[in-house]
């Protein structure tokens, strides 16, 4: 069918999963949410930082999924020594265009794992997928898909979620951006992006990172 795909993918840091049901999350919605590449759900068995580690989704020119550290080893402080699984599912529930996202499908009622796959350390995964050129890693300070150069899609992240998390957002910045903290600061006060409106830059999202 048009909107639904044969296999599908889930990432986790749970182990053995026999069954995935489906949970309320991002969107309100009860849902099981399922990339559709093997690729992409690759990049999500660690989500340490968000995108103030590694910045991830699928270059528009040559069409792979890429990985773009937001600081020097990054991509080490993000994936290294971590582990996790990938559960692979039947697409035949799985509903495409409900998040906003082409990459990801959804299904409201609970799925049965055909096949996992452990990943003992992600990283070393992930090194294996690039080394077969079927994911991009982009080392910092190198740029890929529009990301600019000034950082300022990250101040941009800052002031969106200080003003809707609070002000101990600021703790992940300084944590792992501190030479952005005084941008994020000047912003509030000056009332910058109000609007809400940077989607120039492909950020149409303001749901706030977890650091562990």
């Amino acid at each position: 069918m048009n909107n639904r795909t044969s296999f599908v993918y889930h990432s986790s840091n749970v182990k053995d999963l026999k069954v995935l049901n489906p949970n309320v999350s991002t969107h309100g919605e009860n849902w099981v949410y399922a990339t559709t590449s093997l690729e992409m759900s690759a990049v999500f068995l660690s989500r340490r930082g968000g995108d103030l580690t590694c910045q991830v989704g699928r270059d528009s020119i040559t069409k792979k999924v890429f990985i773009c550290e937001r600081f020097k080893n990054s991509f080490e402080y993000r994936y290294d020594n971590f582990s996790g699984s990938i559960y692979v599912l039947s697409g035949e529930k799985f509903i495409k265009g409900k998040t906003g996202w082409n990459e990801e499908v959804v299904c409201n009622e609970k799925v049965d794992v055909l096949k996992e796959i452990k990943v003992t350390n992600i990283k070393n995964y992930l090194l294996s997928m690039i080394e077969k050129e079927k994911i991009i890693l982009v080392r910092f300070p190198n740029k890929i898909a529009e990301i600019p150069n000034d950082e300022e899609d990250l101040v941009y992240r800052g002031i969106i979620w200080v003003r809707k998390f609070g002000d101990n957002v600021l703790d992940d910045f300084k944590k792992l951006h501190p030479n952005i903290v005084d941008r994020i600061t000047a912003g509030l006060s000056a009332g910058k992006y109000l609007d809400n409106n940077f989607r120039k830059y492909g950020i149409n999202q303001i749901n706030k990172n977890v650091l562990d």
